[in-house]
């Protein structure tokens, strides 16, 4: 479950310094003009969606966790 998380922490990062690079820099902007813009946005948008995703994960491994050890 941990390699999991890591990939969906690279995955997210890669997505959102794409949507940054895309939306913020000139080279970024020149390269994705008008509608093409919207290809580093929703880039930027998944990949905060996959941090989240990972944040929960964790948060809900350490939950469960730490009733088990409740319970024990």
């Amino acid at each position: 479950m941990k390699i999991v998380i890591a990939i969906l922490i690279v995955l997210g990062l890669l997505g959102m310094a794409l949507g940054v690079w895309g939306l913020f820099t000139d080279a970024g902007k020149a390269r994705f003009d008008e509608m093409d813009g919207l290809i580093p946005f929703f880039g930027g948008v998944a990949g905060a969606i996959l941090i989240i995703a990972a944040a929960v994960i964790s948060a809900l491994r350490f939950l469960l966790r730490a009733r088990r050890r409740r319970s024990a």
